[in-house]
């Protein structure tokens, strides 16, 4: 095993929760399965304290980004839960995402997200979509489309006060590689929000680019 991620699997048993966070934080750039049991031991013990949900947001997105296939099962299941720190649900959907697309098809994988009908949760996965720039069959695309333009998303998911932007930042920017056809009324629409991140979004994905953006 590589030093680095023994270095970092070693702050994952640290007395405090920020020494913990850090070595997720690190566990999730090297993105090695090697690491995968101790982050998931990790996550199980920390969700017992709901004050440490920083730790558990960068714990769950370190499963995801460490394709630790087995993590599936626990973190379907953590899904279901009820959190108060509702950030927990983006990065479960993130993973569950990026987990589930190891073994079924990208479609499979949106039904699933879907079926727990939670924006939070659907959030995650669509960012997911976007930064791995995958592209979905164009029932599932029309079915992102529908979730993305529904007011109660941008009721339930904002980013800071009045913002209306909901799932659509994700969904303009895994567009990039969807069929003209396919986005240019969702992309006119979000025309109509004044978002400096969905804007630029929506530019890029109508050349086609992809929105390099910075780590969440």
């Amino acid at each position: 095993m590589d030093d680095k991620i023994k270095e970092a699997i070693e702050l994952l048993h640290h007395s405090t929760s920020k020494k913990r966070e850090s070595g997720a934080k690190r566990l999730r750039k090297l993105a090695s399965p090697l690491a995968g049991k101790e982050l998931l031991k990790t996550l199980e013990k920390e969700v017992l304290d709901t004050r440490t949900w920083s730790t558990q947001y960068h714990l769950i997105l370190a499963l995801g980004h460490s394709k630790y296939q087995p993590a599936l099962t626990n973190l379907t299941e953590l899904a279901k839960r009820e959190f108060d720190a509702s950030v927990l649900y983006m990065a479960l959907g993130d993973s569950i995402l990026r987990l589930s697309i190891l073994s079924s098809t990208i479609e499979s994988a949106l039904n699933l997200i879907h079926s727990y009908d939670n924006f939070r949760l659907t959030y995650g996965a669509y960012q997911a979509i976007a930064m791995l720039r995958l592209v979905p069959d164009e029932h599932s695309i029309k079915e992102m489309i529908r979730i993305g333009s529904d007011p109660k998303g941008a009721e339930i998911v904002r980013g800071y006060p009045n913002d209306k932007t909901g799932l659509r930042k994700w969904i303009a920017s895994a567009s990039a590689g969807w069929k003209d056809e396919l986005k240019i009324d969702f992309l006119n629409d979000c025309d109509k929000i004044q978002d400096h991140h969905l804007n630029m979004a929506v530019e890029s994905a109508r050349i086609g680019k992809y929105v390099k953006w910075n780590p969440y």
